[in-house]
């Protein structure tokens, strides 16, 4: 197991900057997830670590010890592409022993990894197979995978492994991704630009933009207190519901309001950087909008747009006045265009966003 330790890391391609200064520690038998949009910044950090590109400022240490300068052959890293490439002459043993034939290892030791490796995997009954391209596309994916573990390295990086599968295929690859973490105990990162990915494996997660660290959290920290207005809407399926208005100080605590509903936000803590009076946006998950809820201060009358019946729930699209806003009820309902249901946004359940820097306001 090796700490990773990533310290002002960055790198250019021409005018464009792909990392800026970026900063992480993962630690030692951890399994931490990259995520992001298309071109933030994941699969150049992933290189960067394996020494397949060579940052321009900044440090990269395993287990304290500086790496830059080490060839990629010495890093002792194992990166696994979303393209698996296997090799089409090969029987799929030998596309998993390559790696290992390759550093001169004895037949014995070459017979004993695969086969070890093929078994956690369960593809023992695949290494046979002399012709790679008759696998389906979850075994090709088990064999490259394979191939990627056998040698045993010091850290695993895994660059969006599973996009090329269907969704059945993800899900039970997504649950033997922290199997093999249990087992193996070793350091992995894991980019995706899919947030359910990330959750359903990591135990911590870097969100990435623009070649930067916004937030490195937990899941459940991430979901409930993003740092900023990109955080949020970036997690989360529906898409968090943002509206703007003004916050005002009240009697019993602060006030949010639009033209068409007030929320009362209670007491909010001293770190709270709110001012009377001031612009803000407020954004509430959809699964935390109850639905014909009873009555209280923070309840209103809404007008059913739209149902989505997905079977183990229904998103709803409501209005309230000038205000749009998607909530999530359990199981299958039978809302109608046209029904009027009594919604309730509890006040202790939003985030409150400055409107001009989108960071979060408490």
């Amino acid at each position: 197991m090796t700490r990773v330790e990533i310290r002002g890391l960055k790198k250019s391609f021409g005018p464009v900057q792909a990392l800026k200064g970026i900063n992480l520690e993962v630690e030692s038998g951890a399994l931490v997830a990259l995520l992001g949009p298309t071109g933030a910044g994941k699969t150049t950090l992933l290189k960067c670590i394996a020494g397949v590109e060579e940052p321009d400022a900044g440090d990269i240490l395993f287990d304290g010890q500086s790496v830059l300068g080490t060839p990629p052959w010495r890093r002792d890293v194992a990166m696994f592409f979303q393209t698996y490439a296997l090799y089409p002459h090969m029987s799929v043993y030998d596309n998993i022993a390559y790696p290992l034939k390759e550093r001169k290892w004895g037949r014995e030791d070459i017979d004993k990894s695969v086969k070890a490796v093929a078994e956690k995997l369960r593809i023992a009954h695949l290494l046979d197979r002399k012709d790679p391209s008759t696998l389906s596309g979850g075994e090709m994916q088990r064999v490259a995978l394979a191939r990627t573990l056998v040698r045993n390295p010091r850290v695993f990086l895994l660059d969006e492994p599973i996009s090329n599968l269907d969704a059945k295929l993800r899900e039970e690859m997504r649950t033997e991704f922290k199997r093999l973490h249990r087992e193996l105990k070793q350091t992995i990162i894991y980019a995706t630009p899919d947030f359910l990915e990330a959750f359903a494996v990591a135990e911590k997660v870097a969100v990435i933009k623009d070649g930067v660290i916004l937030q490195y959290d937990t899941p459940i920290n991430l979901m409930r207190r993003p740092k900023n207005r990109f955080v949020a809407t970036f997690i989360g399926s529906p898409t968090i519901n943002i509206m703007r208005g003004i916050v005002r100080r009240q009697a019993h605590g602060w006030e949010f309001s639009t033209t068409s509903l007030k929320i009362q936000l209670g007491n909010i803590g001293a770190s709270s950087k709110l001012s009377d009076g001031s612009e803000v946006e407020l954004a509430i998950r959809p699964q935390d909008i109850v639905l014909e809820a009873p009555k209280n201060s923070n309840s209103f009358k809404a007008k059913i747009l739209a149902a989505e019946r997905l079977g183990y729930e229904t998103i709803v699209t409501l209005s309230l006045g000038d205000v749009e806003l998607k909530a999530v009820s359990k199981g299958m309902r039978p809302y109608r265009y046209g029904d009027e249901v009594t919604i309730n946004i509890p006040g202790d359940r939003v985030i409150l966003f400055d409107v001009a820097s989108g960071e979060a306001m408490y």
